[in-house]
């Protein structure tokens, strides 16, 4: 088990870091240098889109998500193997959630970077499509990021869940799961800005819980 919680430890942490650099990249660097003030509308606008699709800031965002999908298959085969024998539901559902995650952050990403690089390949040589093929583009990636936070939102409450009826994980942990559970199951339904900073918490105190348990189990 020590191998187990450190490797979910390192899923959490590939997390974190993806989602600091997607908060620099809202907060600071998109308003800034790309022009999205309003990303619930600027994501619309043609030529916001053509100046950020395929920039730096884009494509680290996309690599984010792509990880992010491999870190999110770790975590539900860990999450199933810590309560295998918790007898419930929710142990079980912990699997499907983390998949259903991680197949988001997995379109998310490969929308990003393969799919940025197709649409301006496409946008030059069909120029009478251009508008179609970016706000096709955008259409398919708000889609696919709203699966991910609302796969990884359920992971984080069936993870919560079986924390507190096993008294496995903190409660402090546990509850603040919950909170950042319902952000990314709200994204499913409206955009939610704030769940960017709660995931980047959530992410790194489960890290911080995975390495203690498996210095525990070491100790």
């Amino acid at each position: 088990m020590r191998s187990l919680y450190r490797s979910a430890g390192y899923a959490a942490a590939v997390i974190f870091l993806a989602f600091l650099v997607h908060n620099v990249n809202a907060l600071y660097v998109e308003p800034t240098y790309l022009g999205f003030k309003n990303p619930a509308v600027d994501y619309a606008n043609v030529d916001k889109l053509k100046n950020a699709i395929g920039s730096v800031p884009w494509t680290l965002s996309g690599l984010g998500h792509f990880f992010s999908g491999f870190a999110c298959v770790v975590l539900a085969l860990t999450g199933r193997q810590i309560f295998r024998d918790y007898k419930s539901a929710a142990g079980r559902l912990l699997l499907g959630a983390g998949f259903v995650a991680a197949t988001g952050f997995f379109l998310t990403g490969i929308s990003d970077v393969a799919g940025g690089g197709a649409v301006k390949l496409l946008s030059a040589q069909n120029p009478d499509l251009e508008r179609a093929a970016y706000l096709g583009a955008s259409i398919s990636r708000i889609v696919y990021n709203c699966m991910a936070q609302v796969g990884l939102g359920w992971f984080a409450w069936q993870l919560s869940w079986c924390g507190l009826k096993t008294g496995t994980l903190p409660k402090s942990f546990c509850w603040f799961g919950y909170l950042s559970g319902l952000s990314g199951l709200v994204m499913g339904l409206t955009f939610f800005p704030v769940y960017l900073q709660l995931v980047l918490v959530w992410s790194g105190w489960l890290a911080v819980v995975m390495w203690q348990r498996a210095a525990r189990q070491a100790a």
